[in-house]
């Protein structure tokens, strides 16, 4: 008993020291969030303005709900946080945007959520980010990978993990130029999550900063910081995804 005691302190142990080595997700410039309502109770977000190179521009925060009525609107400063349970009569799904110009944003909530990897940023970080994972689509071949990173000497490498934890796609340098990949995806491993990892570039002497990443294709560029919740939640918002698109497409 005494062995088996040690041994589940021994893992316990190794497990909080992965979870404190986790890095924190700390998204730079306007982004946007996706969060999953259960329709029951309203979800509560923390969201934390971190400043950048003495940027004194503070963030606006707004949050829409699926018919498109904002539910909350205010401004939060440089270096202070909101934590907000989102009002009105609870929704299975809220869109939350970050608009803080150059700073950073910090984002938290007690529901499952997504960061949006599209757009004029992707998800763009300064620094090291945890894996993040991406659900791709029964009906998605392919998807393409895009990296930029325009400031001197910065860069990244940044790695795909197909579900089987394969690598599926690797890009390391400098990104002074955007580079995009395009991403096969074998039958099998459809309808599963993917993941993404930064790290330091390994093929050029520069720093794992202002980088920023891009999801394009047929699929619904979410990246969640969560497997689980990808998994679960990923073929509703692709199908969602969809329907907009053909509704947007009618008029």
């Amino acid at each position: 008993m005494r062995l088996t005691m040690l041994g589940l302190a021994t893992v316990l142990a190794a497990a909080a020291c992965l979870a404190q080595e986790a890095p924190e997700l700390v998204l730079r410039n306007p982004h946007y969030f996706v969060v999953v309502g259960d329709g029951q109770a309203a979800p509560t977000i923390t969201m934390e303005c971190r400043s950048f190179f003495s940027q004194t521009a503070g963030m606006t925060v707004r949050v829409t709900d699926p018919a498109g009525k904002e539910r909350l609107a205010t401004t939060v400063l440089v270096g202070q946080s909101l934590t907000r349970q989102i009002p009105g009569e609870p929704a299975d799904l809220y869109l939350v945007s970050a608009e803080m110009g150059s700073n950073g944003v910090i984002f938290a909530c007690d529901r499952p959520w997504a960061v949006y990897a599209g757009g004029r940023i992707g998800v763009g970080s300064n620094g090291a980010v945890p894996e993040m994972y991406l659900y791709v689509p029964e009906q998605t071949a392919r998807f393409t990978l895009r990296v930029s990173a325009v400031s001197p000497n910065e860069g990244g490498r940044v790695t795909l993990h197909s579900p089987d934890g394969a690598e599926a796609l690797v890009m390391d340098g400098e990104f002074d130029t955007e580079e995009a990949e395009e991403v096969e995806v074998p039958p099998g491993l459809r309808g599963r999550a993917w993941s993404l990892t930064w790290a330091q570039p390994q093929t050029v002497a520069a720093h794992l900063e202002d980088i920023n990443v891009f999801i394009d294709g047929d699929l619904t560029p979410l990246l969640w910081i969560n497997r689980e919740w990808a998994e679960q939640f990923g073929e509703t918002l692709w199908q969602r995804h969809q329907a907009a698109l053909a509704e947007e497409a009618a008029q």
